[in-house]
């Protein structure tokens, strides 16, 4: 099984929406995120605004069909139990991508990996693979992208896109 942790993009400061630089991250991000033929079987995100944005703009970036599913077990404060619960009750496929917050994220892939530490920044994106059920300590970081490598360096600069 193979599972995808992003934190959501920048957003305004009061949690609220995508801010037009972050927007401009993930759709800079797009062609990589395709290059690296990323296509989960399911998208889980967090309720909140920014991170559902997120996983919308990360649907309509990896040209997925199915909607990303809100889940309240993904709100700031999830641990792996309520992702692996949300992993169980989505499982219908190979992969799966989670759309949420930090530290929960960097947390939940450190556990998973068994790596001291993880810094997931704003945008950052981690494939992390696993022989078997997905556990504490069975999972390896196949990769972690940080947002500084997606195209839209110029764009997220606030040049209008």
């Amino acid at each position: 099984m193979i599972l995808y942790f992003l934190r959501h993009a920048e957003a305004a400061p009061d949690g609220g929406p995508l801010t037009a630089a972050g927007v401009a991250s993930l759709r800079g991000a797009g062609p990589l995120w395709r290059r690296l033929n990323l296509r989960p079987d399911r998208v889980i995100s967090s309720p909140l605004p920014r991170a559902l944005e997120t996983a919308r703009l990360a649907v309509e970036e990896l040209r997925l069909s199915a909607e990303p599913i809100a889940d309240d077990r993904l709100a700031p404060g999830a641990d792996w139990g309520a992702m692996a619960r949300a992993l169980a009750d989505a499982d219908d496929g190979r992969s799966l991508l989670y759309v949420g917050h930090e530290p929960d994220l960097s947390r939940a892939i450190a556990l998973l990996t068994g790596a001291s530490s993880v810094r997931m920044r704003k945008g950052s994106l981690a494939c992390v693979d696993f022989y078997g059920v997905p556990e504490p300590g069975t999972g390896e970081l196949a990769w972690l992208i940080d947002p500084d490598l997606y195209a839209a360096g110029d764009a997220a600069s606030g040049d209008g896109m």
